[in-house]
């Protein structure tokens, strides 16, 4: 009898330390694996944006040159530069010690195969940039920026923001 309560009482105590030491190591490949709170970040939408308290301004654009852009969503606007917190997506810690406070962002719909990109020459227009997305030192756009659009579908055009 004492056997069979002392096997009982080593497997809980086996089964709860193997619970701990599995929630420790997802912890460690997962978020803190990944270290997001490292890096600057955009939001996705507008919506996203004003929760986070980091939302600046929408700004106008154009879609020209177009074709095939059937059901095509876009909507640029720019944000305060930010990071998640340590512990979590849901917090925000808005970058101050940076050259470019500001993002140039946009919201599309994601479901479609097509690829936003900024013109090289309009690059340098902006203060900052990369690919995707653009890094400005004041809220506002000093000059008109355009993107390529390109889609696998034979989908094209140019959007101009300002």
């Amino acid at each position: 009898m004492k056997k069979g309560i002392i096997i009982f009482i080593g497997i809980v105590v086996f089964c709860v330390f193997v619970y701990y030491a599995f929630g420790v190591f997802s912890s460690s490949v997962g978020w803190y694996g990944y270290q997001k709170w490292k890096y600057r970040t955009l939001t996705s939408n507008m919506e996203k944006s004003k929760q986070r308290k980091v939302f600046v301004k929408e700004l106008n654009y154009k879609i020209v040159d177009s074709a095939n852009l059937k059901g095509f969503y876009f909507k640029p606007y720019i944000e305060k530069g930010f990071r998640y917190g340590y512990h979590s997506m849901e917090d925000t810690r808005i970058d101050t010690y940076t050259k470019y406070p500001y993002n140039l962002s946009y919201e599309r719909n994601k479901k479609d195969s097509i690829v936003l990109n900024i013109f090289p020459e309009d690059k340098k227009k902006l203060d900052s940039s990369d690919v995707f997305w653009g890094y400005l030192k004041q809220p506002y756009l000093k000059d008109t920026i355009r993107i390529e659009i390109e889609g696998m579908r034979e989908q094209k055009g140019v959007i101009k923001i300002w």
